[in-house]
């Protein structure tokens, strides 16, 4: 989506993801910029850093993909923004417990882009995307959460409705490089015990491709060039 006010770059995660995207821009008819990132917090980082490096920063970055669900509220199919992201296993193990890099004073909650200890999202765009979907606490691990200990864990500490692998470090990135941006997550799973026979990926990536359509057409419909940032 480039009319003027700059392009809205939407990154993915995995190629499966890119495909929903990209039929969501067609059927929205946006011209919007599609990244494939590869999985994982280093690869989207990377790939970003680089995009962002390469020319006209975008007007706007979206995260897209699919997520695990901590709560029942937020079953398999239901596609959510995120209102907030952690890096929830980068830390300290102490014998078995974790401590965040916060809580081990090793670095400041409330330098930013992090309050709290999370990178919140706020903004025109966000504001919008919120209107349209569940508004959720995001939580970014290196390791997807398999087993109920780790789960446990993670649930105590940050309390998420959503877990990724990529989320916080997309916040991260654009927070630091000044460039907006949101998040929009389709559930596949429930965050539990390892079970992909409770997986529903198709379902997941057919609800974010509605999702998808509806949100271009309202950021469209809501673009002004004085309130892009």
């Amino acid at each position: 989506m480039n009319n003027g006010f700059g392009t809205i770059l939407i990154a993915v995660a995995h190629p499966s993801e890119e495909e929903a995207v990209r039929r969501a821009t067609e059927a929205a008819g946006c011209g919007c910029e599609i990244l494939v990132t590869g999985v994982g917090g280093a690869a989207v980082s990377w790939a970003l850093q680089k995009r962002i490096a390469s020319g006209e920063l975008p007007a706007l970055v979206i995260g897209a993909g699919i997520a695990g669900s901590y709560t029942e509220a937020l079953p398999p199919g239901t596609v959510v923004t995120t209102l907030s992201d952690c890096f929830a296993d980068m830390g300290v193990d102490d014998n078995g417990s974790f401590t965040s890099l916060f809580g081990a004073g090793l670095a400041d909650p409330d330098t930013p882009p992090f309050t709290g200890g999370r990178i919140p999202c706020s903004g025109r765009w966000f504001a919008l995307a919120s209107g349209l979907l569940p508004a959720v606490a995001g939580a970014t691990v290196n390791m997807a959460s398999g087993s109920q200990h780790v789960i446990e864990r993670i649930r105590k500490a940050w309390n998420p409705g959503i877990e990724t692998m990529e989320g916080a470090w997309l916040a991260y990135t654009c927070a630091m490089a000044g460039i907006p941006w949101i998040a929009v997550r389709a559930v596949s799973n429930m965050v539990e015990p390892r079970n992909l026979k409770n997986w529903d990926i198709p379902i997941a990536l057919r609800n974010l491709e509605e999702k998808m359509i509806l949100l271009l057409e309202l950021l469209a419909g809501n673009e002004q060039p004085d309130e892009i940032h």
